[in-house]
């Protein structure tokens, strides 16, 4: 009986040592280079201390503003626009009329602006890696060279039902502005369209070109501008308020060539019968350039000198092509930077997954720390500049429109806390003053209809049934086993964004 009694008690030591050592060695193993896996504190949650009779709303917490994180600071938000924003409230005479939410310890950040999308592939599996890294985006699109295609598809019908799904997986991820060359009224500000800017902003929308050169069908050129009969020319591209054109997406000559088509005058003056053939120089501060992985030191420099812009998206390259651009040097050059998450197939799901890779490439390619508030600047204030809509968003500012998230805090400095912040931990996301998400316990300040979603370990009032034209839960039942638009900190399927190519230097 004595044997079998000290047989049990063996037994259930085990038992419940066996679970405490898998958690920890989950956390152990876990990839240093994932630092959204530690952000998941439950300090720091936002509480409602008073619910005002007017729209205006009190927000309370770290703020990261123009002049950096603000302690204890405070922003006062009324109707769709920012007009306060300090270290210390000072009550006015309609005290009364403010809903104050106290988020002290949470990080207050404007909303993240993704400048590269392809939106209407949202609902896409990401591609299995086949061990394959090209040198040109033609080769994957269209096999050129012997190579394997890798196709996206989606049909006709779905491809609105797909944007919103796409949309949707942004702003509740803490994106409230995307170029995309898609949109749906109402979620995202849509900065590629005048219909898609939504509530208080009024201006020329972006121009977005895919295929800037005309070469679509999968043209590969190398010491002439041959492509296509209707490629950009300065005189058209002049006129643009701004252009986010992609450019030299590939490691190679060929995509080399594609810059060089489009900074010169002089690089190719023979006519192709049939129009077309002739290089320009497009080269502006109203030009931001996506991808540019072609591009030579010399290149950035004829760039920087320009007032041009770049719009970077490591996780695409880095799966696609093996390796990223020496981001750094575009910085020291002076260029103005942006982040973007490219598509769902070979990018990143969200920003704060796309600045996981920001972080991640440049160490493992170039043995250098991007800080995170560089990052977090390529995501605000950069993109902002970089599609020409400063004045309005990118920052925490007396003046710009309330597109605003709130991230429950986290480990590592305010900037880390909210560029590598996984879903569930975001409290308020507000675009234009207008709540899309908030915390389970600020689902009373919601003045639209809204249903508890939950995303983790956590229920959040998720607030967009007048945007969609049904719940949300309706809608997801609608969309069945697509991607999902609610994710784990580390998404199913990502892309990797280990860097292959160990060479540093640019373009060969």
């Amino acid at each position: 009986m004595a044997l079998v009694f000290r047989r049990a008690r063996k037994l259930w030591f085990y038992l419940v040592l066996f679970p405490i050592v898998l958690y920890l060695s989950a956390r152990i193993l876990r990839s240093p280079s994932d630092p959204v896996l530690a952000s998941t504190s439950n300090h720091g949650a936002c509480k409602l201390l008073k619910k005002g009779s007017s729209t205006s709303l009190l927000l309370k917490g770290t703020v990261l503003s123009p002049d950096g994180p603000l302690q204890h600071g405070y922003v006062l938000v009324k109707s769709e626009r920012i007009v306060e924003v300090g270290k210390t409230y000072q009550p006015g005479t309609q005290t009364d009329d403010v809903t104050i939410v106290d988020c002290t310890g949470s990080i207050i950040s404007p909303g993240f602006i993704n400048l590269h999308e392809h939106i209407e592939f949202s609902t896409v599996s990401p591609f299995k890696d086949l061990g394959q890294r090209v040198r040109h985006r033609h080769d994957w699109r269209v096999g050129a060279r012997n190579n394997t295609i890798r196709e996206a598809t989606i049909s006709k019908q779905m491809i609105g039902d797909s944007i919103k799904w796409g949309e949707l997986r942004h702003v509740l991820s803490g994106t409230t502005s995307i170029v995309g060359g898609g949109m749906v009224a109402g979620l995202a500000r849509n900065l590629d369209f005048a219909a898609g800017l939504e509530a208080g902003l009024s201006a020329a929308p972006d121009i977005w070109d895919v295929f800037p050169l005309n070469d679509a069908g999968g043209i590969l050129r190398n010491g002439d501008c041959d492509y296509g009969a209707e490629a950009i020319d300065k005189d058209k591209a002049s006129k643009y308020h701004r252009y986010l054109a992609h450019v030299a997406e590939g490691l190679d000559e060929e995509a080399a060539n594609e810059f060089r088509c489009l900074s010169s005058d002089s690089y190719d003056d023979i006519p192709m019968p049939g129009g077309g053939g002739l290089s320009t120089d497009i080269i502006a501060p109203n030009l931001a350039m996506v991808h540019a992985l072609g591009l030579t030191e010399a290149d950035f420099d004829l760039v920087a000198q320009r007032g041009a812009h770049v719009v970077w998206s490591p996780r695409s390259n880095v799966f696609l092509y093996g390796k990223t651009l020496n981001v750094t040097y575009l910085l020291e050059a002076g260029i103005n930077v942006a982040l973007g998450t490219d598509w769902l197939p070979s990018g990143s799901a969200t920003m704060s997954r796309e600045a996981v890779c920001a972080a991640s490439s440049i160490q493992q390619s170039y043995e250098q720390a991007l800080e995170s508030k560089t990052i977090w600047e390529m995501m605000t204030i950069n993109a902002a500049r970089a599609a020409s809509f400063e004045e309005h968003i990118g920052s925490i500012a007396t003046g710009k429109l309330a597109d605003i998230v709130i991230f429950r805090a986290g480990s590592g400095d305010a900037y880390t806390q909210a560029i590598f912040a996984p879903m569930e931990n975001i409290e308020l996301v507000l675009r234009g003053g207008e709540i899309v998400t908030a915390a389970e316990s600020l689902r009373s300040i919601t003045s639209r209809s809204c249903e508890l979603v939950k995303f983790g370990h956590h229920r959040k009032a998720v607030c967009v049934a007048d945007e969609i034209g049904s719940s949300f839960t309706e809608f997801a039942a609608f969309m069945g086993e697509v991607y999902p638009a609610i994710l784990p900190g580390v998404p199913p399927y990502e892309p990797s964004c280990e860097v292959l190519i160990a060479e540093i230097t640019p373009n060969h």
